[in-house]
């Protein structure tokens, strides 16, 4: 799985990988995004490339309960199709998820330590989505009319990263990676309805080896509440 990643550079430099309208303000790096957060996302809006804050941890349109996206915060590849949490959103709701690294874990006798990958040469990539709308009813105590008028509904935007089998890099610490698009590819994914989602599924494979590297980072990336640059020290 992927259950943390980092966006430390500037969003000037992932508008040379995609141009893209920005709705997302005051963006700050982050060292250590964990699910739950928000976090910027690309999606397809008013025919071209949008980037907007969404939550991690997808939450299906037809969900009850905001918590089922604790357990949705990744999708597996070759199952995107088939489950009813993602069916819908791999056919219409596709996304990039931009990053600059992501987290992996190798148990060790002296505790998980973690690695963060990334390209060979550095700077941005995207990791293939899935995005979602959900409308998080009002609160019980506020379900009574007052001064203020009737309770309004909320809608939250949420995504989820889809995951392949690791690449041999990737493997000799976990056994699944982030799928991670190249530019070539980006509007092919974020465009509702240019290609058909079983050939999109073929975009969904293990990023080369050879053009990634991997380091062992700081401990403290295991403390989720923990977002500092101190995250990427060599471990």
């Amino acid at each position: 799985m992927c259950g943390r990643y980092t966006i430390t550079g500037d969003l000037a430099e992932l508008e040379k990988l995609v141009r893209f309208i920005c709705k997302v303000a005051d963006f700050k790096p982050r060292y250590n995004l964990a699910p739950r957060q928000q976090a910027p996302v690309l999606v397809w809006e008013n025919g071209q490339p949008t980037l907007k804050s969404m939550r991690w941890g997808l939450i299906p349109s037809w969900s009850k309960d905001e918590t089922i996206g604790d357990k949705l915060t990744n999708a597996r590849a070759d199952t995107i199709s088939e489950k009813p949490s993602y069916r819908k959103p791999f056919e219409k709701q596709r996304c990039l998820i931009p990053a600059d690294g992501f987290y992996e874990w190798q148990t060790t006798p002296t505790g998980k330590q973690p690695f963060r990958f990334t390209r060979k040469e550095g700077g941005f990539f995207c990791m293939a989505g899935l995005w979602e709308k959900w409308i998080r009813p009002p609160n019980e105590s506020e379900l009574g009319l007052d001064d203020a008028g009737p309770a309004v509904s909320q809608m939250v935007e949420t995504f989820t990263i889809i995951t392949t089998e690791p690449n041999p890099m990737v493997a000799a610490v976990h056994n699944r990676m982030p799928v991670i698009l190249g530019p070539e590819h980006y509007q092919w994914w974020l465009e509702p309805n240019r290609f058909e989602p079983q050939f999109l599924k073929t975009l969904l494979r293990p990023y080369p080896a050879e053009d990634m590297a991997c380091c062992r980072v700081s401990k403290l990336v295991n403390n989720a509440r923990f977002d500092d640059p101190a995250c990427l020290n060599h471990g």
